[in-house]
């Protein structure tokens, strides 16, 4: 399964010109150990080099929000 996030704008509040900035989808790798599961990363755009290789731990129970922080620490943004 794919948790994916999409990030839109939505110029001046007309949705028939809202246009997709970025995308982020997520997969489950497997359990790790103790409740925590690993996550890595599918698709990232903008890309970030090193991102796809990385093994996000993340227990279920904190919720999808906590895990999409957790990716965004992540990230080299300059």
């Amino acid at each position: 399964m794919t948790l994916r996030v999409i990030v839109q704008v939505v110029p001046f509040g007309d949705e028939d010109k809202t246009r997709e900035i970025a995308r982020l989808d997520l997969f489950n790798r497997g359990e790790f150990s103790d409740g925590f599961y690993r996550y890595g990363v599918i698709d990232l755009t903008p890309k970030q080099e090193g991102m796809f290789n990385q093994d996000i731990y993340h227990q279920r129970q904190d919720g999808p929000w906590m895990l999409v922080a957790k990716v965004l620490n992540r990230l080299d943004i300059k």
